[in-house]
Order: C-alpha cells, then structure tokens, then sequence
C-alpha cells in the first residue's frame, strides 16, 4: 500500500507540472511587442510561447494577430525553447487592401520540414491538426494577403511525455498490487 500512494504521489506530482498544460494563445490583452533595434526583430510572447520575425510580418492586435503585411515569415516557438505539438487554431482573412491570398504554414524540428499547411485565405476558419503537428520546435507563417490568427493551441511535448510517464507509473503499480 505504501508503494502504490508513492507511486500516486509521484504520478501526481509528474503530472501536475506546469510543462503539461496546453497553451492557449489567445491575443485577448496583448502585451508589448518587444523590438531589437539592431536587427529590426520583433517578438511578443503569451502562455508560454514567442512569436518572432520582422517588425513589420506581425501585429498583435486585441482579440487576434494579424500579419501578411509582406510575404515575410514569422514563427511560433516555446519560450526558451524546446520541442512542442501544435493543435488547432483559428484563422481568418484580415482586410490589407489587396485582397485575400494563401497562408502557407510550416512546421520545423531541428530545420528540417516535418509538416505544411495552406490555406485559401477566402475560405479560412479553424483547424485541428494532424500527428504531424505533434512534435515542433518552431511554426512558420507566411502568406499572399491578410490574414488573423487566434486561438493558438499549442503544448509542450514534456509535458505529455510527463503524463505519459505518471499513466505508466500508476500501471506498473496497479500490476504489482495483483
């Protein structure tokens, strides 16, 4: 009985980190963009994560980052870095004045292309994301017109292999106990 309430303590304990939890990018009360004044890079971070390109790629504006001022990519990356999953997200076109184009969508690990999405700006809305979406250090956004992004759902892949871990100790307990 002692090993499985250690076992139960320590899954808990596994399980409760703060690298489990999904983050939700909602750009609801954007913060400061933050821009180096050397290299003209932007950054602005929320729940976790940073967003980074050139001042002029993206704009968090309240309720949804905007960006397609120019073909220029930005990124999505964990805050200090590391390998993450993205879910789903929100996505719709943002009136530029040039009309609606494509958003193409990049995921990296290690820079090598792992995933890729497109969509026709005219037709956009939400997406939940295939598997391979699941392990990323980094989302590239670049697009032909306007487009806003929201509800960014994204998480740490430490995080589910934690859980996965506490799932597995809380197994191997209830095994033993037979």
């Amino acid at each position: 009985m002692k090993r499985l309430l250690s076992a139960l303590a320590l899954a808990a304990a596994l399980g409760s980190g703060g690298a489990a939890h999904a983050g939700l990018i909602t750009f609801d009360n954007p913060g400061l963009v933050d821009i180096d004044n050397n290299t003209g890079i932007a950054s602005y971070m929320e729940a976790g994560f940073v967003i980074s390109g050139p001042a002029t790629s993206f704009l968090p504006l309240d309720s949804a980052l905007v960006g397609g001022f120019d073909a220029t990519p930005f990124t999505l990356s964990l805050l200090g870095g590391g390998a993450f999953g993205l879910q789903s997200l929100d996505v719709a076109a943002y009136d530029l004045g040039f009309g609606p184009g494509m958003l193409s969508m990049i995921g990296l690990l290690g820079g090598a292309q792992v995933a890729a999405l497109s969509v026709d700006l005219a037709s956009a809305g939400s997406f939940a994301l295939a598997s391979s979406w699941a392990k990323l250090d980094s989302v590239s956004f670049s697009a032909t017109g306007g487009f806003a992004l929201d509800n960014i759902s994204a998480v740490p892949e430490p995080g589910s292999f934690a859980l996965a871990g506490a799932g597995l100790l809380l197994l191997a307990a209830a095994r033993r106990r037979r």
